[in-house]
Protein backbone atom coordinates (compact mmCIF):
# COMPACT_ATOMS: atom_id res chain seq x y z
CA UNK A 1 0.00 0.00 0.00
CA UNK A 2 1.60 3.49 -1.37
CA UNK A 3 2.18 5.62 1.59
CA UNK A 4 1.81 2.95 4.83
CA UNK A 5 4.93 3.28 6.78
CA UNK A 6 6.75 0.05 8.39
CA UNK A 7 8.43 0.14 12.06
CA UNK A 8 11.75 -2.01 12.04
CA UNK A 9 10.93 -4.43 14.82
CA UNK A 10 14.69 -6.34 14.32
CA UNK A 11 17.84 -5.62 14.91
CA UNK A 12 19.21 -1.98 15.70
CA UNK A 13 15.96 0.06 16.33
CA UNK A 14 17.51 3.39 17.77
CA UNK A 15 17.89 5.63 14.47
CA UNK A 16 20.99 7.57 14.51
CA UNK A 17 23.11 4.23 16.02
CA UNK A 18 21.46 1.98 13.14
CA UNK A 19 23.23 4.72 10.85
CA UNK A 20 26.30 5.04 12.41
CA UNK A 21 26.34 0.87 11.86
CA UNK A 22 25.49 1.42 8.20
CA UNK A 23 28.17 4.38 7.51
CA UNK A 24 31.18 2.33 8.87
CA UNK A 25 33.92 0.62 6.67
CA UNK A 26 36.56 -1.60 7.22
CA UNK A 27 38.95 -0.69 9.90
CA UNK A 28 36.15 1.94 11.47
CA UNK A 29 35.79 1.72 14.97
CA UNK A 30 32.78 2.28 17.55
CA UNK A 31 33.19 2.55 20.93
CA UNK A 32 31.03 1.59 23.60
CA UNK A 33 31.60 2.88 26.62
CA UNK A 34 30.04 3.23 30.36
CA UNK A 35 28.23 6.23 31.86
CA UNK A 36 31.16 7.68 33.27
CA UNK A 37 33.67 7.91 30.05
CA UNK A 38 34.03 11.34 28.32
CA UNK A 39 32.85 12.37 25.09
CA UNK A 40 35.72 13.28 22.37
CA UNK A 41 36.97 16.34 22.25
CA UNK A 42 35.92 17.16 18.66
CA UNK A 43 33.49 16.76 15.78
CA UNK A 44 35.49 13.87 14.05
CA UNK A 45 33.28 10.97 15.76
CA UNK A 46 29.49 10.75 15.77
CA UNK A 47 28.27 10.58 19.77
CA UNK A 48 25.34 9.10 20.67
CA UNK A 49 24.33 8.98 24.27
CA UNK A 50 21.92 5.95 25.40
CA UNK A 51 21.75 6.52 28.95
CA UNK A 52 18.66 6.72 30.38
CA UNK A 53 19.33 6.10 33.91
CA UNK A 54 22.19 4.37 36.25
CA UNK A 55 22.68 0.85 34.71
CA UNK A 56 20.63 1.32 31.36
CA UNK A 57 21.28 0.02 29.08
CA UNK A 58 24.42 -1.98 29.99
CA UNK A 59 26.96 -1.75 27.40
CA UNK A 60 26.92 -5.58 27.03
CA UNK A 61 23.21 -5.28 26.18
CA UNK A 62 24.32 -2.52 23.55
CA UNK A 63 27.01 -4.29 22.16
CA UNK A 64 25.08 -7.05 21.75
CA UNK A 65 22.26 -5.51 19.56
CA UNK A 66 25.24 -3.77 17.55
CA UNK A 67 26.72 -7.35 16.81
CA UNK A 68 23.53 -8.39 14.66
CA UNK A 69 24.49 -5.92 11.56
CA UNK A 70 27.67 -5.18 12.22
CA UNK A 71 30.62 -7.76 11.13
CA UNK A 72 33.65 -7.14 13.22
CA UNK A 73 37.27 -8.09 12.93
CA UNK A 74 38.97 -7.04 15.80
CA UNK A 75 37.94 -5.48 19.81
CA UNK A 76 39.98 -3.93 21.90
CA UNK A 77 39.54 -3.92 25.94
CA UNK A 78 41.15 -1.72 28.59
CA UNK A 79 43.37 -4.01 30.55
CA UNK A 80 41.64 -2.78 33.76
CA UNK A 81 38.09 -4.14 32.43
CA UNK A 82 40.10 -7.77 33.10
CA UNK A 83 41.52 -6.61 36.32
CA UNK A 84 39.03 -4.68 37.52
CA UNK A 85 35.53 -5.64 36.79
CA UNK A 86 36.56 -9.55 35.22
CA UNK A 87 32.39 -10.06 35.09
CA UNK A 88 31.96 -7.22 32.85
CA UNK A 89 34.99 -8.68 30.72
CA UNK A 90 33.88 -12.08 30.78
CA UNK A 91 30.51 -11.13 28.98
CA UNK A 92 32.53 -9.31 26.80
CA UNK A 93 34.24 -12.22 25.86
CA UNK A 94 30.99 -14.32 25.80
CA UNK A 95 29.39 -11.91 23.34
CA UNK A 96 32.64 -11.77 20.69
CA UNK A 97 34.18 -15.67 21.79
CA UNK A 98 31.16 -16.98 19.41
CA UNK A 99 31.83 -14.62 15.94
CA UNK A 100 33.85 -15.33 13.30
CA UNK A 101 35.03 -13.30 10.61
CA UNK A 102 35.83 -15.38 7.47
CA UNK A 103 36.27 -17.96 9.71
CA UNK A 104 39.04 -16.77 11.96
CA UNK A 105 38.18 -15.68 15.41
CA UNK A 106 37.69 -12.10 16.73
CA UNK A 107 41.13 -10.55 17.26
CA UNK A 108 41.21 -9.09 21.11
CA UNK A 109 43.59 -5.99 22.09
CA UNK A 110 44.57 -5.49 25.39
CA UNK A 111 45.77 -2.23 25.92
CA UNK A 112 46.10 0.23 29.58
CA UNK A 113 43.13 2.16 30.02
CA UNK A 114 45.35 5.55 29.67
CA UNK A 115 46.13 4.41 25.95
CA UNK A 116 42.46 3.40 25.49
CA UNK A 117 40.92 7.01 26.56
CA UNK A 118 43.47 8.63 24.63
CA UNK A 119 42.43 6.43 21.69
CA UNK A 120 38.93 7.49 21.98
CA UNK A 121 39.28 11.13 22.40
CA UNK A 122 41.89 12.31 20.02
CA UNK A 123 42.03 8.85 18.03
CA UNK A 124 40.69 10.75 14.99
CA UNK A 125 43.02 13.79 15.27
CA UNK A 126 45.99 11.21 15.33
CA UNK A 127 44.72 9.40 11.62
CA UNK A 128 42.67 6.76 13.59
CA UNK A 129 39.51 6.10 12.32
CA UNK A 130 36.92 6.47 15.60
CA UNK A 131 34.03 7.03 13.40
CA UNK A 132 31.46 6.44 16.76
CA UNK A 133 30.90 6.79 20.00
CA UNK A 134 28.29 5.21 22.31
CA UNK A 135 27.70 6.23 25.89
CA UNK A 136 25.51 3.68 27.72
CA UNK A 137 23.94 4.03 31.09
CA UNK A 138 26.37 1.31 32.77
CA UNK A 139 27.84 1.86 36.29
CA UNK A 140 30.46 -0.30 36.06
CA UNK A 141 34.01 0.59 36.13
CA UNK A 142 35.73 0.54 32.86
CA UNK A 143 33.04 -1.20 30.89
CA UNK A 144 34.16 -0.05 27.80
CA UNK A 145 35.26 -1.57 24.32
CA UNK A 146 36.05 -0.95 20.79
CA UNK A 147 34.85 -2.52 17.61
CA UNK A 148 36.66 -2.65 14.74
CA UNK A 149 34.98 -3.11 11.33
CA UNK A 150 35.69 -6.23 9.33
CA UNK A 151 34.33 -7.67 6.09
CA UNK A 152 32.51 -10.44 5.08
CA UNK A 153 34.28 -11.41 1.76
Amino acid sequence: MEGDEVMKTKGILHNELAGLVARVGHGDMIVVTDRGFPFPRHDMTTCIDLSIGCGMPKVADVIRVILTEMEIEQVIIADETKALSPETYQQFRDLVSPIRNKGNEIIEENIPHSAFRDLVLNGPLNGKEVKGFVRCGECTPYANMILISGVDF
